[in-house]
């Protein structure tokens, strides 16, 4: 097995464990916010822990979500300039493209893990857990985004690497 293999297989793995997360995410948030709403107008006794831990979750589910679209090539991209113009200025775009987004999610994987050791130590006022689990969904956000980017550009190259599977390409 290559390390290419190695990296498809890390990126399939994880990108099904972010499937899973998302819609168990999804689900649980929905089933609090149900739950904080009978609780507070119906039987007029609020939950109080409630709101952090939805926006707890609502923050873990942001940050897979932006991993999950890297790997599923959800993300918006502008092309009608690429799609005229000549193969060199779409590999020079295509270049410059990669090269700025491999540098924010390394930016922000970097800083996103110097924070979360900052917050670890501190304590949620109504959970009573480390801070530190409302940061963790940016750096693993990132990191896991940075890998399906990587993904991406060893299956479809320089100029693929961040093109929508929806956008006809040549």
């Amino acid at each position: 097995m290559t390390g290419f293999d190695l990296i498809r297989r890390l990126d399939d793995w994880s990108s099904r464990l972010e499937n899973l997360a998302l819609a168990a995410l999804h689900g649980i948030i929905a089933a609090l916010v149900c739950a904080a709403v009978v609780f507070r107008y119906v039987l007029n006794d609020p939950l109080t822990w409630s709101e952090e831990l939805i926006l707890l979750l609502f923050g873990w589910m942001i940050f897979l979500g932006l991993a999950n679209a890297f790997h599923a090539r959800t993300h918006i991209i502008i092309d009608v300039v690429v799609l005229f113009a000549p193969r060199w200025l779409c590999f020079a775009f295509g270049v410059l493209a990669l090269a700025v987004t491999a540098a924010v999610l390394g930016v922000l994987t970097w800083y996103s893990w110097l924070y979360l050791q900052r917050e670890m130590p501190n304590i949620t006022p109504m959970l009573g857990i480390s801070a530190g689990w409302a940061i963790a969904p940016l750096f693993v956000g990132s990191l896991l985004s940075l890998l399906h980017l990587l993904r991406n550009l060893i299956d479809e190259g320089v100029t693929g690497a961040l093109w929508s599977d929806i956008t006809t390409r040549e």
